[in-house]
């Protein structure tokens, strides 16, 4: 029988050394930049606006009643409500990061819980999967061949642009067809699948030696930063017939086809990463319409 030996331990004092650890004295430029080196996250550039605006002030002075003027006045300057939103997102996990590292002082609550979010509006889109497959095809003909696996990643996995663009080889298992995002727009870490078509282009494009595990795979000029496809997005959208095709499309068509599909929304929000209320808001109708098909087979 085995002797287990209680370990002793001054509880209190362990409690205390905490609660006593004074705040870390970070501007909020500081506390974005550790936060993207901590996550490998490249949120600076997405916020690069507010850290012009805020970044040489304490990062726990910025207040609620601030940002929210400074949304404010984005939106009146022409910003999407989305991207505004995306921003004070990206803002809200640099201080939940900072909470969570015991940086923050104690009882400290982000500025930006106090903010509103603004309405975005439901944008829906319907494209056939011959255009997604023109889109892929269109893409691997292009000079730039990593453009060929950016198309291809987003049309298999229906992932944010950026968890795809700030992947390094590090999260990258090819054997098992994987990508792991260790932190997206909801802050938990998720797991992206792709085909073994893609995982066949991913080696012809990209040489053993160039895989290696830091490294970006979508690097730009900039050491450490992922290249913008946004103008070569467009481009051959548009050849293809896709002209009002946004990046962030491909997510809601990928959505739209796992809900036809019949995958519960419970499934479909794991899958791409969303909050199931959103989910529901915008595709519950596809949902009963799935469930209506499996009632209605029960009857023949």
């Amino acid at each position: 029988m085995r002797n287990f030996t209680a370990k002793r331990i001054d509880l209190a004092s362990a409690v205390r050394s905490v609660a006593d650890q004074p705040a870390a004295d970070l501007t909020l430029s500081e506390l974005a930049r550790a936060y993207a080196v901590a996550t490998l996250d490249a949120s600076g550039e997405r916020i690069r606006k507010w850290l012009e605006a805020f970044g040489s002030e304490p990062a726990w002075a910025v207040s609620s009643e601030r940002l929210e003027v400074a949304a404010q006045a984005m939106l009146e300057h022409g910003y999407a409500p989305a991207s505004v939103n995306r921003d004070l997102s990206t803002l809200g996990s640099c201080y939940r990061w900072a909470v969570k590292q015991r940086l923050a002082p104690r009882a400290f609550k982000s500025p930006t819980v106090g903010v509103r979010r603004f309405d975005e509006g439901i944008r829906r889109v319907h494209v056939e999967r011959e255009q997604l497959r023109a889109l892929r095809s269109r893409a691997l003909a292009f000079k730039d061949r990593r453009f060929g696996v950016f198309v291809a990643l987003l049309i298999d996995t229906g992932a944010r642009k950026g968890e795809i663009l700030e992947r390094r080889w590090t999260d990258v298992n090819l054997d098992k067809r994987e990508i792991l995002a260790p932190m997206t727009k909801n802050g938990t870490p998720r797991v992206l699948f792709f085909s073994e078509e893609t995982a066949a282009l991913i080696t012809r494009v990209y040489p053993e030696a160039q895989r290696r595990p830091e490294r970006l795979l979508f690097e730009g000029r900039v050491p450490g930063q992922p290249i913008s496809y946004r103008r070569i997005w467009n481009q051959v959208a548009a050849e293809v017939g896709l002209a009002d095709f946004h990046i962030h499309d491909v997510r809601h068509a990928a959505a739209a086809s796992l809900l036809r599909a019949g995958v519960t929304l419970a499934v479909a929000a794991q899958v791409l990463g969303y909050d199931p209320a959103v989910l529901s808001r915008r595709y519950g109708h596809l949902e009963t319409e799935a469930l209506r098909r499996a009632q209605e087979s029960a009857w023949r």
